[in-house]
């Protein structure tokens, strides 16, 4: 009988908790926002989708080699200061955005932007080319804060 008492007064003392933190949370303004338009103020150092500066780069391809899941494709042609890149690509589908890429690039051509939501219905879109004829949704850290200065 003790045991049934106990467990009644649990269960109210339970819910009663509930009801009060669901009570606290109704008094407060939502923190919701409009996704697309919207967006959360990200901290400087987040590391979002990589970024190449094709026209500073000198395809040392140092940034491939750091890459621990090879997910940058860098071709070129010729040699020495006749060497010339012909594609230079990310497969976002391995990449694990952890900046390793970006340390070694003598130029600071090679950067993570802020970008992070970059929905799409096939995989095979996933593959950035940055050479050539640019599949370049997004922009660089740098120009994103120079439009917002500018607005």
């Amino acid at each position: 009988m003790v045991k049934f008492v106990t467990d009644i007064w649990d269960t109210f003392s339970t819910v009663f908790k509930g009801m009060g933190i669901t009570a606290r949370y109704m008094r407060k303004k939502p923190v919701t926002q409009q996704f697309p338009e919207e967006r959360w103020a990200l901290p400087d150092r987040f590391r979002g989708f990589v970024h190449n500066d094709v026209p500073r780069c000198t395809s040392c391809t140092l940034c491939a080699k750091a890459c621990p899941v090879d997910c940058i494709y860098i071709e070129m042609e010729g040699k020495g200061k006749d060497r010339r890149m012909t594609r230079f690509a990310i497969d976002y589908n391995k990449c694990i955005w952890c900046s390793l890429c970006t340390e070694p690039c003598p130029t600071n051509c090679i950067t993570m932007s802020h970008d992070y939501d970059h929905s799409v219905y096939l995989r095979e879109k996933l593959v950035y080319e940055f050479v050539g004829d640019p599949v370049i949704p997004f922009k660089p850290k740098k120009a994103a804060r120079e439009e917002e200065a500018e607005a």
